[in-house]
């Protein structure tokens, strides 16, 4: 038993691993909920490989499990040396080659739809214009700076010519910018596009609960994009503070940690990359993301300090 201790113990922890990730779907240790137009095109490939993983999990870990206790050090037996078997070694190649072939086929569809360069160039020239909210994403240490377009210029948006030169090239920011740091606004069901760069050294945009994960990298403009199917944004009105929004509401007003959607940053860029982070506010209505807009126009405008006690 002493020789086989460790080969249990090893056991035992796997094991635990394992019931660790099976249970964590109840305990709230797992996916966001599903908020965009390809959530679960995502969360398919996610548990068909999850799946795949866990099954060859299992298989080899059992083995591994079993022969440490079965052949755990016995002075009295010699050991046997093999110098190889071809026919293991090509079976053990084969499949998970043809497995990984397999899984490059199933998800060349979600893949193309997503990420694409000429999907997304096809996709953004037919229904550019209103069709998509347009913004620009910098990234530099430490944050994530976001550009929207004016409301106003926005009604300009009908015409596509327009549209499709406002953001996507490097041109000088308007005058009538909004300028927002570390938050992403937009609204239920509306195509996102979002144009991302970098100041500095590479970044990544990943917001979970859209399941979108873009890396950026220096000297290059990559555009991502999401459609929102929920929102998580509520407007509060205060005679004092005015208008604000707050996010980790459900649709139906009822206060959800789940409906907390972060904006984070998945590449090591330095002493404060675990502080770079932001929020995602999906708004209910179109009219209501023009009502915040307008307030954030007033506040990246403002030239003058707030009245004394207007925030007590």
């Amino acid at each position: 038993m002493g020789q086989r201790f460790w080969g249990w113990l090893f056991g035992i922890v796997l094991f635990g691993i394992f019931m660790l990730t099976a249970v964590s779907p109840f305990v709230g240790w797992w996916l966001p909920p599903k908020a965009s137009s390809f959530s679960a095109e995502i969360d398919y490939l996610f548990y068909l490989i999850l799946g795949v993983v866990a099954f060859f999990y299992v298989l080899t870990e059992s083995l591994l499990v079993c022969n440490m206790c079965r052949f755990a050090h016995d002075p009295a037996r010699k050991s046997t040396f093999v110098h190889g078997n071809h026919r293991l070694e090509m079976l053990w190649t084969v499949i998970p080659g043809v497995l990984l072939f397999g899984l490059a086929v199933v998800q060349i569809n979600a893949w193309a739809s997503i990420k694409y360069p000429t999907s997304l160039v096809q996709k953004f020239d037919e229904g550019r214009g209103e069709d998509y909210l347009q913004i620009e994403v910098t990234t530099r240490q430490w944050e994530f700076r976001m550009r929207y377009a004016s409301p106003d210029r926005m009604k300009s948006w009908s015409d596509k010519e327009k549209a499709k030169h406002d953001f996507e090239q490097r041109l000088p920011p308007q005058r009538d910018d909004v300028f927002v740091v570390n938050d992403v606004h937009t609204w239920k069901g509306q195509k996102t596009l979002c144009y991302l760069r970098t100041r500095d050294v590479g970044h990544s945009f990943f917001v979970p609960a859209m399941r979108v994960k873009q890396d950026a990298l220096p000297g290059r403009t990559i555009p991502l994009w999401f459609e929102p199917t929920d929102s998580n944004t509520r407007k509060v009105s205060d005679p004092k503070l005015g208008d604000t929004w707050h996010d980790g509401y459900r649709e139906d007003g009822v206060e959800d940690k789940r409906y907390v959607w972060d904006l984070v940053c998945t590449q090591y860029c330095g002493t404060r990359h675990s502080l770079m982070r932001g929020k995602l506010y999906v708004h209910p209505t179109k009219e209501d993301y023009l009502a915040w807009l307008n307030t954030a126009r007033a506040d990246s405008t403002r030239t003058q300090p707030e009245k004394a006690g207007a925030t007590e």
